[in-house]
């Protein structure tokens, strides 16, 4: 990610003279600035959260079977608002889970398609400018 000096002395860096690759979009709106060179590590890092949110995605399945207990009305409001909790209604862990892998999945895109369009644009400038670029 970009930074920029701490004002503490010279100890910090500057941001515009490391290479970036940027994703997302720029203004209030927000985005990302990554250095080239660890892009690959954050893409890893990506899919391995993915990964893991696919892994829990079926939780709600071993709560959806759970037997209400009979006669004990708070027992069966619990029950029903965990499976609630767990679904895939709005705010549910199933539904919140989909939204952040589909999150993932567009990151994941948007720095790929970054990081190539930056690795185009260098190997063309040494092509065009020699080896010093």
């Amino acid at each position: 990610m970009s930074g920029s000096s701490s004002g503490q002395g010279d100890a910090g860096y500057v941001s515009s003279k490391i290479p970036q690759v940027s994703v997302g979009g720029t203004g209030a709106g927000g985005g990302y600035t990554v250095d080239p060179d660890g892009a690959p590590r954050l893409l890893k890092a990506l899919r391995e959260a993915r990964e893991k949110l696919v892994e829990l995605s079926d939780i709600d399945e071993h709560f959806r079977h759970v037997p209400k207990p009979d006669g004990d009305p708070y027992s069966i409001a619990a029950v029903e608002a965990i499976e609630r909790r767990l679904g895939s209604e709005p705010g549910g862990y199933v539904w919140a889970n989909k939204a952040a892998i589909a999150q993932l999945d567009a990151l994941i895109v948007k720095l790929e398609a970054s990081l190539k369009i930056y690795r185009d644009v260098e190997e063309r400038n040494r092509r065009k400018f020699g080896r010093g670029v």
